[in-house]
């Protein structure tokens, strides 16, 4: 491994999704030379239960041995695959995302996975997953579903945030010899057709100039670059269909920045049918 004090950070709670968030883990950190800590975190009802006296009900104690061993067998996964030194393992009485947003303070990123898409799913995205994305300035990967075949897709808007995910996805690309699709997505204004052609040709002009610094630091990179007319969060969301992976920024041009998240990278979130990586800008702690 290239810095085994570095890591990969990733999330398991005993569901087959946590299982795909620490397969997913261990394959990103390989590709980086890294090394993989996963977090195990529980509550105790127990701990939370008022007095309500000794004829009340009191909830059974958490199986603390089941979760061990959950970790256990994740940790020993980790080093099979990574050699023994570049796994390890935290198990936690605590809310998830917190022990998540705790460690990930130090990680290069963070891996966290949620339920298949659905209804339900999408009007109650799992909570750690929301609050992980939304509050770690880290990249944050959120994974679901069977792995699959397919480019790389991130949106790019020119602003700061989808800089950082063009940078995240060039560098994923470049490390798992993926693809790359880049999109600009844009909604006409002007009904009359010689000035839309006219700015789609300058947005195809805009677009191709800001990718050309990327061209010579990842010359191996196939890269597809689009101009596509629509609301961003639906046509990115009907690409996720044809990708291994969708890179956003968590705010974009348009966000605000006292907002966790933007309407794009929230729309992804809860409707892509691939794991989503959402890239902070960093934070200016001066």
């Amino acid at each position: 491994m290239e810095n085994a004090t570095k890591y990969v950070l990733v999330g398991i709670d005993g569901t087959p999704e946590g299982q795909l968030a620490l397969r997913w883990a261990v394959d990103a950190a390989g590709r980086r030379g890294l090394a993989v800590r996963v977090v195990r975190a529980y509550l105790s009802q127990v701990s939370q239960w008022p007095a309500i006296g000794a004829e009340g009900y009191i909830p059974d104690p958490p199986p603390v041995e089941l979760y061990q061993a959950e970790l256990d067998a994740a940790v020993d996964f980790v080093r099979d695959r990574l050699g023994y030194q570049n796994g390890s393992g935290w198990l936690t009485q605590q809310a998830a995302a917190d022990a998540i947003l705790l460690e990930g303070a130090d990680a290069e990123l963070v891996v966290v996975g949620t339920r298949s898409r659905n209804k339900l799913s999408a009007a109650i995205l799992g909570s750690v997953a929301t609050a992980v994305t939304a509050k770690c300035d880290r990249p944050v990967v959120v994974v679901r579903g069977d792995r699959r075949t397919g480019p790389i897709l991130v949106g790019t808007d020119g602003s700061a945030d989808s800089d950082e995910a063009l940078a995240f996805a060039f560098d994923e690309a470049e490390r798992s010899g993926t693809a790359l699709n880049v999109v600009y997505c844009w909604q006409p204004q002007d009904r009359h057709e010689a000035p839309i052609e006219s700015t789609r040709h300058l947005l195809r002009d805009w677009l191709a100039e800001s990718l050309a610094p990327y061209d010579g630091k990842y010359p191996s990179v196939q890269v597809r670059a689009s101009v596509v007319e629509g609301r961003a969060a639906s046509k990115l969301t009907e690409l996720t269909a044809e990708s291994s992976l969708a890179v956003v920024g968590s705010r974009g041009r348009g966000g605000v920045a006292g907002l966790l998240l933007g309407s794009v990278s929230q729309s992804l979130l809860h409707h892509a049918d691939c794991p989503v990586a959402v890239v902070h800008e960093p934070r200016d702690d001066s």
